[in-house]
């Protein structure tokens, strides 16, 4: 596959194929997810999925979702939901999420073919390769804190890989921890209520620098659990329009990955098989998560 440098403006359009719609979830081979597969030993299941009424209260002045359960004619119970935002808890932004400026969607294609049902058609599997930076800096005496803007580097994001012994592999799905969710459930309800018009937080550096690193590792997706991938509040050079757009690489938010961390933290292996079945909803612009990793 070409490197980032090779791309003109930072823009794989071609690089899958002309009319392609699934961008970096193409490096999720046969040969990948069946090594991906292999890593599951012990058989535990984690889920990386947060309620779908979380947060509490929801962020961006969103409505609550609001859950209805009814008896049918038939006496037995249905349900459904209203106000129900499918980016709103942990979810995958979808190639419709953003339009670049300068070079519209991914691949260049109309907005009607980008919907998420092309992911859900396909799914989502590989193995995941979890990075705990927020660990990892609170080692090395530079903790992050879940309400200040902070920038992840690629030094930082290489040395907590480094630190993992995790080796890349093309196809991986890469999950950033930075204890977001750690803070924001552990914060009180002022604190809580203030995030929604006041969201600043660390997260992932917007530059060339960030898209090089990840598009040369052979990234097919990468997830975080904070609310935009990099930090709030965002800067002119997004790497949103980088990743969605011109690599059209998948992006995962407010993933839940601390009971995973634990646990990687306890048997030290910081790699496993992570499968997602994002809904199948023509035209939709993004997904819950449905995420699991099993190991």
């Amino acid at each position: 596959m070409m490197k980032y440098t090779d791309l003109p403006g930072g823009d794989a359009k071609g690089v899958f194929g002309q009319e392609d719609v699934l961008g970096t979830l193409n490096l999720q081979t046969a040969d990948a997810i069946r090594h991906a597969a292999g890593l599951v030993r012990t058989g535990e299941v984690f889920s990386l999925n947060a309620p779908l009424d979380w947060p509490d209260p929801p962020l961006f002045n969103r409505q609550a979702v609001r859950h209805t359960v009814y008896r049918t004619d038939m006496g037995n119970r249905d349900d459904f939901l209203d106000g129900f935002y499918p980016q709103a808890s942990s979810q995958w932004d979808g190639f419709l999420h953003i339009t670049d400026p300068e070079t519209g969607s991914y691949n260049h294609l109309p907005p009607g073919r980008l919907g998420i049902e092309s992911w859900a058609a396909r799914g989502i599997a590989g193995r995941g390769v979890l990075l705990d930076v927020d660990r990892h800096l609170r080692d090395q005496g530079r903790p992050l804190h879940w309400r200040r803007r902070t920038e992840i580097t690629v030094e930082d994001l290489e040395a907590t890989r480094a630190s993992a012994g995790v080796e890349k592999r093309r196809g991986d799905i890469v999950l950033i921890r930075t204890g977001w969710v750690t803070g924001y459930n552990a914060a009180t309800e002022a604190e809580r209520q203030a995030v929604r018009t006041d969201p600043d937080s660390p997260g992932l550096s917007g530059g060339d620098a960030m898209a090089e690193y990840l598009w040369d590792w052979g990234v097919s997706a990468i997830a975080a659990d904070n609310i935009g991938l990099e930090p709030l509040p965002l800067e002119a050079d997004l790497l949103h329009y980088k990743l969605l757009c011109r690599l059209g690489m998948p992006i995962g938010e407010l993933w839940w990955l601390d009971e995973l961390a634990e646990h990687s933290l306890g048997d030290r292996r910081y790699e496993h098989l992570l499968v997602s079945a994002p809904l199948n909803l023509t035209g939709g612009v993004g997904s819950p998560a449905n995420a699991l990793a099993l190991k």
